[in-house]
């Protein structure tokens, strides 16, 4: 008679759920600084006051306002859920001596005019621009933010009903990554920030209840998807509303104030220290009014082509 034998196999922990941890579990941070947390697990990370603590998708928290907030990291595959108690202290990276130049709650604009005027860069509309949307935009960066003042023509907003505003940078100030959608004649904008100026605020089914209000500049992300310098339209998702973005309308001008360290941008793209490009596209009913910057148009050039505005950051 045979033997039987009996196997016995143990079971691979390796392959047993493994509870979810973040570090640090708490943690102080200055205005406009950052630290950084980790995940022992692939998790999706969300804050519970974006107005104190903002986070990245890669667990990078800046400070925003004096506070608390609680940094959570949700584990993709299980579903668990970690927490870390952040407090926001006064200054920067260099404690008491940061102050941001501009306020964009304070419903004037005065304080741009406070600002190193070389550092302050502007594109205007020409007289017989191709696109008469967009009047003029300035821009002023530092270590933390990045400003926008855009004015926009009110005669040619016609219907308010959703009217998107387009920033499309090339963060690393490069040419070997990135494309475009063709308005500029340097197709190498790695990311795009679409938002809205106006949007109706009720909708009965797809017809709008009224013809739009003002709204705050909470712009999705996006990351160029396509062939280095193509002008398709390819661009993913990074991620939606994120809260690195604040904003206020001062008659026909809206501020906006971007926390640069929480755009978020493609990895083979990082944002550069010294100086990155930018243009900027007003749109109505899906289509472009207004681009800027621009040139005035020519037989060769009849849609006033031009390159982005290049920004140097203020250290």
């Amino acid at each position: 008679m045979g033997l039987a034998v009996l196997a016995f196999v143990a079971c691979d922990k390796k392959n047993e759920p493994t509870a979810l941890k973040i570090t640090p579990a708490q943690a102080e941070v200055a205005v406009a600084a950052t630290v950084q947390l980790t995940a022992n697990l692939e998790v999706t990370w969300s804050s519970s006051n974006p107005d104190i603590a903002g986070v990245n998708d890669k667990g990078l928290v800046t400070g925003v306002a004096e506070g608390e907030a609680t940094i959570s990291a949700k584990a993709v595959k299980t579903n668990e859920v970690a927490t870390c108690k952040i407090t926001v202290t006064k200054g920067g990276v260099n404690p008491g001596e940061y102050t941001n130049p501009i306020s964009v709650t304070d419903g004037s604009l005065a304080d741009w005019d406070k600002l190193d005027p070389q550092y302050v860069f502007v594109a205007e509309r020409p007289a017989d621009a191709a696109y008469m949307g967009l009047k003029k935009v300035k821009v002023y960066a530092d270590a933390y933010y990045i400003n926008i003042q855009a004015e926009y023509d009110e005669e040619e907003i016609i219907d308010r009903t959703s009217v998107p505003f387009h920033c499309y940078f090339n963060t690393d100030n490069s040419d070997e990554t990135g494309g475009g959608a063709g308005q500029w004649t340097d197709l190498n904008e790695d990311v795009l920030l679409e938002g809205f100026f106006f949007a109706a605020e009720e909708w009965d089914g797809d017809t709008p209840l009224d013809d739009g209000a003002p709204c705050a500049y909470e712009p999705d992300a996006f990351a160029w998807a396509g062939a280095v310098g193509a002008e398709d339209w390819a661009w993913e998702a990074l991620t939606a509303s994120a809260p690195f973005a604040f904003s206020q309308h001062v008659g026909n001008v809206v501020e906006i104030q971007l926390i640069r360290e929480l755009v978020p941008v493609p990895t083979n793209a990082p944002w550069s220290a010294d100086e990155f490009g930018v243009g900027f596209d007003i749109q109505q009913a899906w289509n472009s009014v207004g681009i800027l910057p621009q040139v005035s148009p020519t037989d060769d050039n009849s849609a006033g082509k031009t390159v982005k505005l290049q920004v140097k950051i203020k250290k």
